[in-house]
């Protein structure tokens, strides 16, 4: 969505988001010549930054963006209780073009069998341990037994 209207600064309208009845939740994605940031959390959760960086426009985004390398800025807010908005989203210039990516690692238990694959491995090795410490006496026993020698001819 483009809004357009007459502003002595960069603002994106929220004073009428008050009026809902269940929580708000804002993704805004700002282009800009700098990375910018919101002045306040005007009554909702701290603005979160999950994209800072310099991109190249291309397609409908290079209408919007200029022709050249602008900065995108791109932030989730959440508004539990809308009630408490304040205003409208006035956007600043940050002191740095700091350039920031959200990673989110997702950890997945490796399983086979339906059997988590950590306790297969611990399994196992308990097992040929156990294997190991019962065959060891039974391979010394067979150690010691002296070879047998053949009688010599002339004892016979």
């Amino acid at each position: 969505m483009r809004l357009s209207f007459a502003s002595g600064r960069p603002v994106y309208p929220m004073r009428l988001s008050r009026l809902a009845k269940t929580p708000q939740s804002l993704g805004l994605y700002v282009l800009a010549p700098h990375r910018m940031e919101p002045r306040s959390a005007i009554g909702g959760a701290e603005p979160e930054i999950f994209f800072a960086g310099r991109i190249t426009p291309v397609g409908s985004l290079r209408k919007l963006g200029g022709n050249g390398r602008t900065f995108l800025t791109a932030l989730d807010q959440n508004f539990p209780q809308p009630r408490r908005i304040t205003g409208d989203h006035e956007l600043r210039r940050t002191a740095a073009d700091t350039p920031f990516q959200r990673v989110t690692y997702s950890d997945v238990l490796l399983k086979a069998g339906g059997v988590p694959a950590w306790v297969l491995t611990v399994g196992a090795t308990l097992l040929l341990l156990v294997a190991a410490a019962a065959l060891t006496p039974v391979l010394r026993r067979r150690r010691r037994v002296p070879p047998r020698r053949p009688v010599p001819p002339h004892l016979t």
